[in-house]
């Protein structure tokens, strides 16, 4: 017999289990000293101190006993002594812990919270607070009283009330920055769509918000939104650089889950692009101009990259006149006399071509070539600068070369206010003056960050991009690498022999084939392991943790596992938290904080997934959990260079584990060991000749690909999808001089939509 719907209120005492569906299950505690374990879905992202009413039915566990589950949520005020002690020592407010919470509760008995919402300067007759402590309190309270009040609103509109923390912490930084009082709650009520500004919220959840608010569904500001955001979107999900407007009108249309919303598309796009928030650019496509549709962000970044290569190329450099090899060979050098006749001819190509690209597959001596073009540099009195696009990539190149290096980011950034001196990182002068600048991994380059540093270089300096074009290209919009190199006015050296490793190791070799669109050979270091899907978490858990440990001599931290997708059987979420538990199990007596459903742990390996200049954090630095605070809400992260960075819990969607990345986030990294699931669930479309390349090749030691061979079989088989990009013929035609693409379009206002 089916139960009536029961009700329960209690205190959220701490949180027992978070699944990958958001399934959580939590200790509730009851008035009169009982606890309750409660589970449902509905219950993601609660934090322990919650004062919560919880719908639901109650059940008997055979196991634990008695449990309810719950299918509704409030979030209500506490209304007890017990209650509020317990609410603000849960360190939900950041500055109170449990011994201030219980000196406030004493002193203000059951008036305590609104003596702290309404007079909050009444905190100063509690002796432990001082000055300090009673601004920090009123600070930290303001802001939990913000997200409470979109958590309620989040929950009137049906939208997980987890996504408050996060769009909170979104716009106060905003508000900080530009000294705006504005409140958070106001900012998303009159203009939800903004919600899609919010790192990891996309349209769908800011639309279910403006449609329960009663935003018209045929809103011109609801349709503007939704292509703005499709645009947008498949720049970051896809890295397009635009959309033909066919395409942006059907993806949009899928987004707003309305097909008679398309023929409303059209004008809300020329609104767009008269008040210059899009750029339209006829271009050319399948025999045919066909309109595309830009950000402007990205339209001028192509347009000022192809500008600003034409400059570079057509000014004369000091390195490009020197006699040593103005007219004949390159002068005798221990290093130049060892360069095969490719490699000898990259050499003269970067010290005498302003801009030029060497590029070639794992072990074909494009490493030691840079070295040798950079005792070339050094022998005539040259300065270099040495940059790949991230941290990781970085350390491997100054490892390799034995100088300095960083990131682009870094290379291009504003020096910190109070330093006054050159870049520290390149000790004797900023890299940005030096004779020639090499960057490495330029598959990586996204188009954005490639004009920022063209804008950045000297005038005269010497340019060169190193990569392989086969790799996967950038996370972000773009394709500079291979743009680059389909154009025939660009010098290149394309280096083919493989020297790196045994000269039968099968790691080279297997790359090779699979670029071909070739099956790889198992065998010697190159392994591929049959698995059903049903299997492959602990196939993978159990190569991590014993067999390869075992064989090769080596811990679970020198193999990293390599997924395509991040969610699914195979994603990295699931394998993450697989890995982790098993070489990093929680222990009774130390803490751990659950954030979107994943625990976070000491000594916990994490990765960086945005950059935050406010922290010295690039995306795809790596580093080790060495403190959670429960108290300040935060959690400590020493990164493997070394930098000290603090998260607070409601920054946590910017750090993921690292026991398990994508494919692409390893880009410009190599591991000795690294571990490769494949299968044919919700990562079949990821599935690319490109991708299975680059994990391949991140490996030095040992390669394990894990799971069903038809995965395999087409990961080999299928070519890497096109990006869209203009930046090719854009090249082409600041090179040459040529005509090649229309001016952008005109508009009924008669103003281009940008020059």
């Amino acid at each position: 017999m089916e139960q009536p719907p029961a009700t329960v209120d209690g205190i959220v005492e701490r949180i027992l289990y978070v699944g990958s569906n958001g399934f959580t299950a939590l200790r509730l505690g009851l008035e009169g000293g009982q606890s309750l374990t409660a589970k449902g879905e509905i219950l993601v992202g609660v934090q322990p101190g919650e004062t919560l009413q919880l719908t639901g039915t109650h059940a008997q566990h055979p196991s634990y006993g008695p449990e309810f589950h719950a299918v509704e949520c409030l979030y209500v005020e506490p209304a007890t002594m017990h209650a509020i002690r317990k609410y603000l020592a849960s360190g939900l407010v950041r500055g109170i812990g449990p011994k201030l919470a219980d000196a406030i509760v004493d002193h203000f008995k059951l008036d305590t919270l609104q003596i702290i919402d309404t007079t909050p300067e009444r905190l100063r007759e509690v002796h432990l607070i001082g000055d300090a402590r009673y601004a920090g309190i009123v600070e930290a309270w303001q802001v939990h009283q913000e997200i409470r009040q979109l958590m309620v609103l989040l929950q009137s509109a049906g939208i997980s009330p987890s996504h408050a923390p996060r769009i909170a912490h979104h716009f106060r930084v905003e508000r900080q920055e530009a000294h705006d009082v504005t409140d958070v709650l106001e900012i998303v009520q009159e203009a939800p769509y903004r919600l899609t500004e919010v790192y990891r919220i996309g349209f769908a959840t800011a639309d279910k918000l403006a449609l329960a608010l009663g935003w018209p569904e045929r809103s011109p500001e609801r349709l503007q939104a939704a292509l703005v955001h499709t645009l947008e979107d498949s720049a970051v999900r896809d890295g397009q650089t635009f959309l033909y407007d066919t395409e942006l009108f059907r993806q949009t249309v899928e987004n707003l889950r309305d097909e008679t919303l398309a023929e409303l598309l059209p004008a809300q796009l020329d609104v767009l692009a008269s008040e210059r928030r899009v750029v339209i650019q006829d271009l050319p496509h399948r025999g045919r101009l066909r309109p595309a549709v830009f950000t402007p962000r990205l339209h001028a970044a192509e347009t000022s990259v192809a500008a600003r290569i034409a400059r570079l190329q057509a000014t004369t450099t000091r390195l490009g006149s020197l006699r040593p090899w103005r007219k004949g060979p390159l002068p005798l050098m221990d290093s130049a006399s060892r360069l095969t006749e490719d490699q000898e001819a990259a050499a003269l190509m970067a010290v005498t071509e302003p801009v030029s690209v060497l590029t070639g597959g794992p072990g074909c001596g494009k490493s030691f070539t840079v070295k040798a073009i950079l005792d070339l540099v050094d022998a005539v009195g040259g300065r270099v600068g040495l940059a790949a696009p991230t941290g990781r990539a970085a350390k491997r190149l100054q490892e390799i070369t034995g100088r300095p290096a960083g990131t682009v980011h870094r290379m291009i950034g504003k020096p910190k206010e109070d330093d006054t001196g050159p870049l520290s990182l390149f000790d004797a002068y900023d890299p940005l003056e030096a004779d020639l600048i090499v960057v490495d991994e330029a598959s990586m380059l996204e188009v954005a960050l490639f004009d920022r540093l063209l804008g950045k270089l000297a005038p005269g300096v010497h340019l060169l991009l190193v990569g392989d074009v086969h790799q996967l290209p950038s996370v972000g919009a773009g394709q500079v690498l291979r743009d680059l190199l389909s154009v025939p006015e660009i010098p290149r050296t394309q280096l083919s022999t493989i020297f790196r490793q045994d000269g039968a190791s099968t790691i080279p070799l297997n790359a090779q084939r699979i670029n071909r669109g070739e099956d790889p050979r198992s065998g010697g270091e190159f392994w591929f392991l049959p698995v059903p899907d049903h299997q492959i978490t602990d196939t993978v858990v159990d190569l991590v943790t014993r067999r390869l440990p075992r064989t090769y001599g080596v811990g679970p931290g020198d193999i990293q596992v390599l997924a395509p997708a991040t969610k699914g059987q195979a994603g990295t979420r699931d394998l993450a938290l697989a890995v982790q538990a098993a070489v990093n199990p929680h222990q009774d007596g130390t803490p751990q904080h659950f954030a979107d459903g994943r625990p976070f742990r000491l000594k916990d390996r994490v990765i960086a997934i945005r950059n935050d200049p406010r922290k010295g954090v690039l995306n795809g630095t790596t580093g080790t959990i060495t403190a959670i605070d429960d108290k300040e809400r935060q959690i400590h992260v020493t990164m493997d260079d070394q930098v000290a960075a603090v998260y607070g819990y409601e920054e946590l969607d910017e750090l993921l584990h690292a026991y398990a990345i994508t494919v692409h986030r390893s880009q410009g990294s190599e591991y000795p060991i690294v571990v490769v699931p494949l299968t044919m669930g919700s990562a079949y479309l990821l599935l690319r000749r490109n991708l299975l390349y680059t994990a391949v090749t991140r490996a030095r030691r040992i390669v394990v690909v894990v799971g069903d061979p038809d995965a395999l079989a087409t990961a080999v088989k299928r070519p890497a999808d096109p990006r869209n990009s203009s930046l090719a013929p854009r090249l082409h035609e600041a090179l040459t001089g040529n005509t090649v693409l229309p001016r952008p379009t005109r508009h009924p206002d008669g103003q281009t939509t940008l020059c």
